[in-house]
């Protein structure tokens, strides 16, 4: 494995892992044999069966509150909560011209579909993987079954008004995701589904839109495709929020660091 060698070779001090449950074990206890100290950041759900990773993490991050919980059930001795956030020189406003659509970047599910089928009256843009599974149908969607680069989300999102976030509900509980983030630092009024955590970052209905059911989320819909001023006053805010609150993965990579150094 090219990381164990650069392990192994270049002899870090501190090694910070992003998505530490998806590498194995074996690699975390490399670290430790050789005192370099460990700092994990995991954005994704985990449970019971991460204790084993405890005694070889000197620091761990969960990007969902919910898994502070699941940390101290796991003994993680050092973790606390770190969000997602945005790399500002890929994810910004290109000043492009947007069409009069609602963006929905990821991959099929049903609860996906489900919302879809209240919405076959409105222009949505989908784009991802397994949209040959929709059930629900419309004329005036634009439906591309492809996967995406970061560059090519990037440009969805400043070639649309609005951007349509409906999370996976089995990795999220109360997480604010990727997408959320950078969305409105691409300049695209996002309409988000309600998580807990949403509040400890954005003022919903300020800097965000925020529906907590689809009768919520048919309200904001033709308001976000029919009135400009009320799209930019949203998104302005949102993004103001995001360049004075330090959401950038710099500064998540300053903080990180401010806690070993």
């Amino acid at each position: 494995m090219q990381l164990e060698f650069i392990i192994k070779n270049f002899k870090p001090s501190v090694v910070v892992f992003v998505g530490i449950f998806f590498l194995p074990l074996e690699l975390v206890i490399l670290c430790k044999e050789k005192n370099i100290v460990v700092t994990a950041w995991a954005g994704d759900s985990f449970g019971k069966e991460q204790e084993k990773f405890n005694e070889y993490i000197d620091f761990l991050y969960v990007s969902d509150s919910a898994m502070l919980s699941k940390a101290d059930e796991c003994g993680f001795k050092n973790h606390e909560l770190l969000q997602f956030g945005y790399n500002p020189k890929l994810h910004f406003d290109h000043d492009m011209n947007r069409e009069n659509f609602i963006n929905f970047i990821g991959s099929y599910t049903k609860d996906r579909d489900d919302i879809f089928s209240y919405l076959t009256d409105y222009h949505l843009q989908i784009e991802g993987i397994n949209w040959d599974k929709l059930q629900s149908h419309s004329n005036k969607w634009k439906i591309r079954k492809r996967k995406l680069n970061q560059t090519e989300v990037v440009n969805i999102y400043n070639l649309t008004i609005g951007t349509l976030n409906v999370a996976q509900k089995e990795n999220v509980v109360n997480m604010v995701n990727m997408r959320t983030f950078e969305a409105i630092a691409s300049g695209s009024c996002i309409l988000n589904d309600y998580v807990k955590d949403i509040e400890l970052c954005f003022e919903p209905n300020k800097e965000i839109l925020v529906y907590k059911n689809t009768d919520e989320l048919l309200e904001f819909v033709p308001k976000v495709l029919s009135d400009k001023k009320y799209v930019k006053n949203i998104v302005q805010s949102g993004m103001k929020r995001m360049q004075s609150s330090g959401y950038t993965y710099k500064d998540r990579a300053k903080y990180i660091l401010s806690k070993i150094i």
